[in-house]
């Protein structure tokens, strides 16, 4: 598993993000790669974590693309002109930032049939997406329009793309009905658009894939829509060929984000020894209101010894063995918990594949060094017999990086943080998917 390339979605929050679904239908049955959601505080934070982990590449979501255009060193020209980023790949130990929206724009828009030169566009939302949406319509022949509640904000955007502005009051009902192609990237829910302005002639597309303030407005008045699922998968196919050099299955990207997976009922931690899993579970299981459950203590219950006697006089084999059976009798039950696995849970392939499917699994890492300073080694078989606990840490995480990573809905970082920072964290990122 050393070899397998590490791939990350980031943002706060980032649990929501639809990120790995695409990844997983571009390149079905794919081995040697791994994608996950990476939780951070901060860009700064988020490419930390991508060196220290050896990412391949990560995909930006809001609200880091500005800070990550300002931290990477080499900028595409979309990014020089916009101040966002999207996608950071790794180039021989060089990161590189490149923004996929722009052509993710034009190319939703053309998949749909619709010629953009020449037409009459108008963009509504001056943030991140209404910017580059901008960039993207002028560069396709559009004559386009920022929109913006905020004027002032608007008119930064045209200077930027080199563009014409409006405010949403006097004049704006006529500015829709005369657009040929409308560009929502106004935030969830937003509605600015009164139903009589839109026409079939119109073409719409959205920026958000889920709470869009226009998306009935549009279909029931017979216009060209364009979801934000169109938008994202447009803008993936440049960002995976960044990403592997290869050609992605566009309509297993398609099928893959059409897919509306249950979230499961309770959340696992996996992760080194010494992460934190135990500690931040129970105070996490408090926050969210469910019992908890640490599979290493339901082990020693059911062998009748501690890990270290049992792995001593009945092997590493048979711990593994009982490890797996109450992985299994834990995820089987019917009532919401939260589990807290061992650090060596990830190694056996039934155990990260009914993790994956019957539980939020969140990746807590720590540095190995980190993770040695906090546990009595004495007490660790694997790093116990070594003379260097630190050195065979390395090692050992080395080797079950990419397990954690195949089997992780979301990492947290726990290093430079104490257990209940890391576990509002979590409780914020589930709470906000479930509530979206």
């Amino acid at each position: 598993m050393t070899g397998t390339r590490l791939f990350a979605v980031t943002g706060d929050p980032v649990l929501h993000s639809k990120s790995p679904l695409l990844f997983e239908g571009a390149y079905p049955g794919s081995e040697g790669r791994a994608y996950f959601r990476l939780a951070a505080r901060s860009g700064e934070e988020a490419l930390a974590l991508f060196r220290e982990l050896g990412l391949s590449g990560m995909n930006v979501t809001a609200p880091f693309k500005g800070e990550v255009a300002a931290l990477v060193a080499r900028r595409s020209a979309e990014v020089e002109a916009l101040g966002a980023a999207n996608t950071v790949v790794d180039d021989g130990g060089e990161l590189h930032a490149y923004n996929t929206d722009v052509p993710g724009v034009r190319g939703a828009i053309e998949a749909a049939g619709v010629e953009i030169r020449g037409k009459e566009c108008l963009v509504l939302g001056a943030g991140g997406a209404g910017c580059a949406a901008a960039l993207a319509l002028r560069q396709a022949g559009g004559r386009v329009t920022v929109a913006n509640r905020t004027v002032e904000r608007a008119r930064a955007v045209a200077a930027l793309v080199g563009c014409a502005h409006a405010g949403l009051g006097e004049g704006f009902p006529a500015r829709v009905s005369g657009a040929g192609i409308i560009v929502n990237a106004l935030p969830p829910g937003a509605v600015v658009v009164e139903e009589g302005w839109i026409a079939p002639r119109h073409v719409v597309l959205d920026a958000v894939y889920h709470g869009s303030g226009l998306r009935e407005v549009a279909t029931r008045r017979g216009a060209i829509y364009i979801d934000g699922s169109g938008w994202l998968v447009r803008q993936g196919i440049p960002a995976y060929r960044l990403f592997t050099g290869a050609e992605p299955d566009i309509r297993g990207m398609e099928l893959a984000l059409a897919r509306q997976p249950a979230l499961p009922a309770r959340v696992s931690f996996i992760g080194f020894m010494g992460a934190g899993k135990s500690t931040v579970a129970r105070i996490a299981a408090g926050m969210l209101g469910m019992p908890v459950f640490d599979s290493d203590r339901e082990v020693e219950r059911r062998a009748g010894q501690s890990i270290p006697d049992l792995m001593a006089t009945r092997g590493e084999a048979r711990f593994r063995a009982l490890e797996l059976e109450v992985l299994r009798e834990l995820l089987d039950a019917a009532s919401p918990s939260v589990i807290s696995c061992g650090g060596g849970a990830v190694l056996h392939p039934d155990a990260r594949r009914l993790l994956r499917e019957r539980s939020i699994v969140v990746w807590l890492h720590a540095s190995p060094a980190r993770c040695v300073s906090r546990i009595d080694v004495a007490s660790r078989p694997l790093l116990a017999r070594h003379d260097s606990p630190v050195e065979a840490a390395e090692r050992l995480f080395n080797e079950r990086k990419a397990l954690y990573a195949q089997t992780a809905w979301l990492l947290v970082n726990t290093n430079g943080r104490a257990p209940k920072q890391v576990s509002q964290i979590v409780y914020d990122e589930i709470s906000k998917c479930i509530r979206g």
